[in-house]
């Protein structure tokens, strides 16, 4: 049907196209996922926008995300796209999905544990510095967020503490004999490299908070690496220092490729939540991915 000339029949592809541009916050990165170019991505939305007559993106410091009428469409659109989904699929194979957002090590850590406890949902892990998540918590881009940080959060997500995470010193022998018996003075450390983290998001390195007491601008910085794994063999095979988890080293420190170093008052634990959003994660749902990670941390 058109209408002076403007196609008035919403198709699913746009809807779908602007549903992947505010998940990722970029149009040319939801073009890459979704096998088109980024002026397609483009020229799908403008559809919509003339069609709906209405602003559906804004651009602000973080990307693109949903204006205020886009962010009011989002559940339908979701929902429509799901109906849709499940018309093409067998009632049968239906299996709905449930996006977790959180920093690499813990994507590393849990992700495997939430698979392996056939939650009886299709698992979507998508990775975001610490201390981010939240401030995408409105734009539908995640359903649960595993995270240490102590972001504010809206009224509608419900947020649970899981246990904690203890961090801890990490090197290869030959450098933990050479700086000396435990408890190692932190003063000792400052003239030693550690491998610390950075994160590429929005287009941008941005450096990491590994949760060290000894802060950054009082140490030498060694080699960089956006993940935990890397670091982790990175510190194996350079003797630098790593401020790691204690869970993600422990595999390291098993082979004695790394030893855990006591520094004198370094005593750092975390606590992880879990945070869902209320209306797209059942309390079912929700008590099953406590229940799960409660028994990988041992709590």
């Amino acid at each position: 049907m058109n209408n002076g000339g403007v196609d008035s029949e919403l198709r699913l592809a746009d809807l779908a196209t602007y549903l992947a541009i505010v998940r990722s916050g970029s149009v040319s990165g939801a073009a890459r996922s979704l096998g088109v170019t980024p002026s397609q991505a483009s020229k799908a939305v403008a559809r919509l926008e003339r069609q709906l007559n209405a602003r559906l993106l804004v651009r602000g410091a973080r990307g693109v995300s949903a204006s205020e009428v886009g962010e009011r469409l989002l559940p339908r659109i979701d929902d429509l796209l799901a109906r849709s989904r499940a018309l093409r699929t067998p009632a049968e194979q239906a299996t709905p999905e449930l996006t977790v957002v959180a920093s690499a090590y813990l994507s590393m850590l849990l992700m495997p544990v939430l698979v392996q406890a056939d939650l009886g949902v299709r698992l979507r892990s998508l990775e975001l510095p610490p201390g981010v998540a939240s401030a995408w918590a409105s734009g539908h881009t995640f359903d649960v967020a595993l995270t240490t940080g102590s972001e504010r959060w809206p009224s509608s997500w419900v947020r649970s503490k899981v246990g904690t995470v203890r961090k801890a010193l990490f090197c290869t022998p030959a450098t933990a004999a050479r700086l000396g018996p435990a408890p190692v003075d932190p003063a000792r450390l400052t003239d030693e490299p550690f491998i610390a983290p950075i994160y590429g998001h929005q287009g941008q390195v941005v450096i990491g908070d590994d949760g060290c007491p000894l802060p950054h601008d009082r140490r030498r910085t060694g080699h960089e690496t956006q993940t935990l794994t890397l670091a982790l063999e990175l510190a194996a095979v350079t003797g630098q220092l790593l401020f790691s988890p204690v869970l993600s080293a422990r595999p390291y420190a098993e082979r004695g490729a790394l030893v855990e170093v006591a520094v004198a008052g370094w005593d750092v634990t975390e606590p992880l939540h879990v945070v869902c959003a209320a209306e797209r994660v059942q309390a079912r749902l929700q008590r099953l991915l406590l229940g799960a990670l409660k028994g990988a941390l041992g709590d």
